[in-house]
């Protein structure tokens, strides 16, 4: 084995355990490039403050004190309470990691206070109403229009994140008891399953039937969504898709900062509407804490629906 490709860290090895080993192994663990550069990031930070101040403690030695002395230090150099709980996320997550390997017997982030913070996610949803005049905006005759519109049914329909549209392949479609159906993994590994809506098997069925006919390659690892322009291309990034749903919300007149991620905020919404316990909804687009999916949810409880009224 190549042990340079440990050295991303550049620590020194103790006598009992090689520590840049440890650490990509914890890293490189999560698939997701964005997770790996922020979890490194924020131990970069923890790793420079134990040789700052304790460097004859490693990783295995830290207690909870020095957690709590890191957590002072954040406070001093004006770190915001909602980074200061991601950076303890992450620690809590590497001693975890520890306890796996059999290294540590207690996580000393355990009892460190976080900070209390309302989970509030800052991203703009339309109504129903909008969603379906932002639908009817798009002219399906021409090849953006269609795929345009499979993107856009999808991602309404279904509440997924944009990496996980962009990045579907043929192989995540299926059929199960009569249903085309979508599998995928969700952010943290979870497997996910959706039935296509009929609107979205109607608006997908059409742009699969144009691409086929433009010779698009449809194997099995090929992407579903590409450019029109380009037939080898690869995914559409988060930019192409935050293009393509402003591009609509401005035609209808809808104002403020539209982005892809408003559709998952705006099925949320729906959702929650139309009665589903909020723990269903939750599970449907992929939510571990039900708190993330109340924060998401823009439309408040309207005054007819106090459960007051129900008394």
């Amino acid at each position: 084995m190549n042990l340079e490709i440990f050295s991303d860290f550049k620590l020194s090895k103790t006598h009992r355990l090689d520590r840049n080993k440890i650490y990509y192994g914890f890293i490189h663990n999560f698939s997701s490039p964005h997770t790996r550069d922020a979890y490194k990031r924020d131990l970069r930070k923890f790793v420079g403050f134990l040789q700052d101040h304790f460097q004859f403690i490693d990783e295995t030695r830290v207690e909870m004190a020095h957690v709590v002395a890191f957590k002072d230090l954040l406070i001093r150099e004006d770190y915001s309470p909602r980074s200061i709980n991601r950076i303890l996320a992450t620690l809590w997550s590497f001693f975890e990691y520890l306890i796996d390997l059999n290294l540590i017997e207690k996580n000393p982030v355990s009892r460190v206070k976080k900070y209390k913070i309302e989970k509030i996610v800052k991203t703009q949803d339309l109504s129903d109403e909008e969603v379906s005049h932002l639908m009817e905006a798009i002219d399906t005759d021409t090849p953006s229009g269609k795929m345009h519109k499979a993107v856009l049914t999808l991602f309404f329909t279904t509440g997924m994140r944009h990496r996980e549209v962009s990045h579907l392949q043929f192989q995540n479609l299926d059929e199960e008891n009569g249903f085309t159906v979508i599998r995928y993994f969700a952010k943290g590994h979870k497997e996910m399953v959706h039935p296509l809506n009929p609107k979205a098997e109607a608006a997908l069925s059409e742009y699969l039937l144009w691409a086929e006919s433009q010779g698009y390659s449809m194997k099995p690892d090929d992407y579903i969504f590409r450019s029109t322009k380009e037939l080898g291309s690869g995914p559409l990034d988060p930019k192409s898709l935050n293009y393509i749903i402003k591009k609509y919300a401005k035609k209808i007149g809808v104002r403020g900062n539209i982005t892809i991620h408003s559709a998952r905020s705006t099925v949320i919404g729906m959702l929650l509407d139309k009665g589903h316990a909020i723990e269903r909804v939750a599970d449907f687009v992929g939510h571990k804490d039900i708190g993330m999916t109340r924060a998401y949810n823009k439309r408040r409880l309207k005054i007819h629906q106090s459960l007051g009224l129900d008394l």
